[in-house]
């Protein structure tokens, strides 16, 4: 409830660049004509560039004196979007659910992911663009939140550590993230989701946890599937590694483990087949979109040389940045830690998403685009450290109270649940 209050002063000004291509799906998918409804979330994108700026230019020392309230910015942006959506209503190879504002292969990544706009469809409809995409991020993120307290309780962790597990995900760039109105919020809650289904698969409860996470998985690669194959394959590696450790130790494998990761190989089998068979985006138009600017320059002749030269520099400067200003890398370890010593078959499971979070930030190193790109590795602290801290709390509790301590321990810290299977 406090989240909600706290994110209601903002419904309007979060727009991204990417928001204009979802709801213009979002448009189409109730009915409108595509050069409608692009010019329709060209009104809310400009609407929301109007504000944002008279927000900035408020309280910026070189404009708070004297400004437009962002009139300006917006006219701007309504002359070259307005420009660029009657150029390509003229043109033959815009098809299916491809919006107008940029080149019709830009256009095409956007408008094989349906899963955003589909959700969204009953909130703009019944509110408006402003209200209904606030909304759908709300509720995205709370689920996705709520989703936290259950994969942490599924593991034993105890409720006040469970709900510190939500404040994390609020607090951390995940809430961030998720209340923009754009696909990561869904994303982020669909992931979750997953993650809860495996800790169930792990803790014994085989047919409904697998049920679960094939079901949240797929849901996940209808809203972005290239994120979601990077998920599953990391996971499939890792329960491998997991499994390989076992034998090697001369211990047979549980079968929740084993079916983990067959599950998951299947998953991203079947993702990789939907894309070949449906010729869907993959990594060389990524390459291509990416060193083009986004379609707004020339196409890379090869574009191997030039990625790695764009990686090794970005890649630099972020650990750069990352030493400065250890946070992340803290909570990273601390998650991973954590999830380790708490229970090593789900961390795998975690660690195996952080790193789809980070591939997929290496597959798009861009420094302007901030941490949207790997996100889902800050699910690994979301997660993990509440696991950190209830390991650290067991410990202290089987070890007893210190010498010297007065009165026995607290009824509540007798009674703390058995170590959870590693």
């Amino acid at each position: 409830m406090l989240f909600a209050a706290a994110q209601s002063d903002r419904t309007q000004g979060r727009a991204v660049m990417d928001t204009r291509q979802y709801l213009a799906h979002s448009y189409m998918l109730q009915g409108l004509g595509r050069e409608e409804a692009s010019r329709r979330a060209l009104d809310y994108f400009c609407d929301s560039v109007r504000v944002g700026s008279a927000q900035h230019d408020s309280a910026d020392l070189a404009h708070y004196r004297e400004h437009d309230a962002g009139r300006s910015a917006e006219r701007e942006c309504r002359r070259t979007m307005g420009e660029r959506v009657a150029r390509n209503a003229r043109r033959e190879d815009v098809t299916g659910y491809m919006a107008l504002f940029s080149d019709p292969r830009m256009s095409e990544i956007f408008a094989t992911r349906p899963g955003y706009p589909l959700f969204t469809v009953p909130f703009v409809s019944g509110l408006g663009p402003v209200a209904g995409l606030w909304l759908a991020a709300l509720v995205a993120t709370v689920a996705g939140s709520g989703l936290v307290v259950l994969v942490l309780r599924t593991l034993g962790v105890s409720v006040p550590l469970a709900l510190t597990g939500q404040v994390l995900y609020y607090a951390l760039p995940t809430g961030k993230e998720a209340m923009l109105p754009q696909c990561e919020g869904l994303l982020l809650c669909l992931l979750l989701a997953a993650l809860l289904g495996c800790a169930r698969l792990l803790q014994g409860r085989v047919a409904s946890g697998t049920a679960i996470a094939v079901v949240a998985f797929a849901a996940a690669a209808v809203v972005k599937y290239a994120q979601t194959l990077l998920a599953v394959a990391a996971i499939a590696v890792m329960a491998a590694v997991l499994l390989g450790a076992r034998r090697l130790r001369g211990e047979r494998p549980p079968r929740p483990e084993r079916v983990l990761l067959v599950t998951a190989a299947a998953l991203a089998a079947g993702i990789e087949l939907v894309v070949a068979v449906f010729g869907l985006p993959s990594t060389g138009e990524s390459l291509q979109e990416l060193l083009s600017v986004h379609y707004t320059r020339s196409p890379v002749g090869d574009p191997g040389p030039e990625f790695w030269r764009l990686s090794l520099a970005f890649w630099r400067e972020w650990l750069r940045d990352a030493l400065t200003q250890p946070l992340v890398l803290l909570l990273l370890v601390g998650g991973a830690w954590g999830a380790a010593r708490h229970h090593r078959p789900f961390a795998c499971v975690l660690a195996g998403i952080a790193l789809a979070g980070l591939a997929n930030q290496a597959g798009h190193p861009e420094m302007s685009v901030g941490p949207r790109l790997m996100v889902m590795a800050m699910l690994l602290p979301v997660c993990g450290i509440p696991l950190l801290l209830e390991s650290h709390v067991r410990r202290r509790v089987a070890r007893g109270p210190e010498p010297g301590a007065a009165g026995p321990p607290h009824a509540d810290d007798r009674r703390v649940p058995a170590p959870a299977a590693r």
